[in-house]
C-alpha cells in the first residue's frame, strides 16, 4: 500500500512538472547575441554576428570587409519590422546600400532563429540569425 501511494505521488509530481520545450523566440524580443549568415540576391554569403542590447543599441560584424557593413547603432523593433540607425562613420569606397541601416522586415522562428530582410527592386538583403545567449 505504501509503495502504491509513493508511486502515485511520484507520478503526480512528474505530471505537475513542465518539460522545457524548444527555446523559441516568438515573443518579438530582439535581445542577445546572434550569429548567422548574410546574403544579397545573386551574391556570396558572409558570416555575421550581432549583439542586440537591452538599451536598444547593437554592435555587429561580418567576416568580410563591408559585406555587409555592420558596426553599431540603435534599433527599434516590433513583431514584424526592425528600424536600424547606424551611428558609425564610413568611407566612400564601397556600396553604401550594404550598410546595416534603415527599415527591415523581421520574423522570429523556432529554436531562437530570426530572419531580417529588405528588398530593393530585384535584390534582397537577408540575415538569417540564431540567438546563442540572452
Amino acid at each position: 500500500m505504501r509503495l502504491t501511494a509513493l508511486c502515485i505521488s511520484f507520478l503526480f509530481l512528474l505530471s505537475a512538472c513542465r518539460k522545457e520545450s524548444k527555446q523559441d523566440n516568438n515573443s518579438g524580443e530582439l535581445h542577445g547575441r546572434y550569429a548567422g549568415t548574410f546574403v544579397r540576391t545573386g551574391m556570396d554569403t558572409a558570416r555575421v554576428e550581432f549583439f542586440f542590447k537591452d538599451d536598444k543599441s547593437f554592435e555587429g560584424a561580418s567576416d568580410r570587409l563591408n559585406y555587409p557593413a555592420i558596426c553599431s547603432g540603435t534599433f527599434e523593433n516590433s513583431a514584424m519590422s526592425l528600424e536600424v540607425n547606424d551611428t558609425c562613420t564610413w568611407t566612400a569606397n564601397f556600396d553604401w546600400t550594404l550598410i546595416f541601416d534603415g527599415n527591415y522586415s523581421i520574423s522570429f522562428g523556432e529554436n531562437n532563429s530570426v530572419r531580417i530582410w529588405r528588398s530593393n527592386g530585384n535584390s534582397t538583403d537577408e540575415y538569417r540569425l540564431t540567438r546563442y545567449t540572452r
